[in-house]
C-alpha cells in the first residue's frame, strides 16, 4: 500500500501547499480521498490523469476538500480523450443531494458522456471496496463529516480524519493503525472548533496508539517546530509532519 499526500494546506491560498487530498495505491488500483484544489495537478506529477482515478472518498464537502473534483469531472469529457471507466463517489449522508445541486450549477458541462458516475452515501460501519475494507465513522466537525480507516488483506491499515476536534470515533478508527493522518489545523492558541491543535492531536493519537501519525493541514500561524515539540511530549510513536508529495510505503 503506497500513501500520497496530495496536499498538506488548507483554505489559504499557497505556493507550497494545496488544499486536502490523498491518494491510496493497491493492486494496480488508485484511490483518493478528498480532492482540495490544486491536488489535481500533483496528481499530474505522478502521472495520474483523470481516466486512472478508480474511487473517490470524501470526508465532507468544504471547498478545500473537494473543489477540484469540478475540473476533474470537465477534463473527463475532454475529446478526444473521453474517460469511459465508472467512477464511485463516497461520502457521508446528504453527499448526493450537494452533488445534484453542483450538477445543476455547471448545466450539461460536468455530466459523464461515456462513464457510469455512482455516488454512495455512508453513515458509519464497514464495507469493502476494491482491495480495502474501508470504516468509516462519523467524526466532529459538521454533520457529513466521517472518518475513515482502509485496511488490506495483509492487515495494513491507513486512517484518515478529514476535519475533526478531538473525538472518540477518531480514536477508534485509528487504534493501532500503521498509519494515522491527523489535520492539525492551528496551534494551541489558536484553537477553532471542530479542528484539531497540537496537544489534542498529540492525546488522540496516544490514546489509539497508532504506529505513525502525520500531521496536515495546516494554516499559515502554524509554527512546525512548536507543533512537533508539543505533539512528541504526549505521543512517543513516529511522527511526519506533511508535505506535498510525501509517500509512506505500508
Amino acid at each position: 500500500m503506497k500513501v500520497t499526500i496530495l496536499g498538506s494546506g488548507t483554505a489559504v491560498p499557497s505556493l507550497e501547499r494545496s488544499s486536502s487530498g490523498v491518494l491510496i495505491q493497491e493492486e494496480g488500483i488508485n484511490t483518493l480521498i478528498d480532492f482540495g484544489y490544486g491536488t489535481l495537478k500533483q496528481l499530474l506529477h505522478l502521472g495520474i490523469t483523470c481516466h486512472d482515478i478508480d474511487r473517490i472518498f470524501f470526508t465532507h464537502n468544504h471547498p478545500d476538500h473537494m473543489c477540484d473534483l469540478i475540473p476533474f469531472l470537465f477534463g473527463a469529457r475532454y475529446r478526444p480523450s473521453v474517460r469511459k471507466k465508472d467512477l464511485e463517489i463516497v461520502a457521508g449522508p446528504g453527499f448526493q443531494k450537494f452533488f445534484d445541486k453542483l450538477m445543476s450549477a455547471f448545466g450539461r458541462w460536468l455530466i459523464p458522456t461515456e462513464y457510469q458516475l455512482n455516488i454512495t452515501e455512508i453513515d458509519e460501519g464497514s464495507k469493502k471496496f476494491g482491495p480495502h475494507q474501508v470504516t468509516f465513522k462519523k467524526v466532529r466537525h459538521i454533520e457529513m463529516s466521517r472518518g475513515y480507516r482502509f485496511e488490506n488483506s495483509a492487515g495494513k491499515s491507513v486512517v484518515l480524519s478529514g476535519d475533526t476536534d478531538y473525538c472518540e470515533g477518531m480514536i477508534e478508527l485509528g487504534r493501532e493503525a500503521d498509519l494515522m493522518i491527523l489535520e492539525c489545523a492551528m496551534p494551541d492558541e489558536g484553537k477553532i472548533a471542530g479542528h484539531l491543535v497540537p496537544s489534542l492531536a498529540g492525546k488522540l493519537a496516544k490514546e489509539a496508539d497508532c504506529k505513525t501519525l502525520c500531521l496536515t493541514h495546516f494554516y499559515p500561524p502554524c509554527d512546525l517546530e512548536v507543533m512537533r515539540e508539543t505533539v512528541s511530549a504526549l505521543y512517543k510513536g513516529k511522527l511526519a509532519l506533511a508535505r506535498d508529495l510525501m509517500q509512506f510505503e505500508l
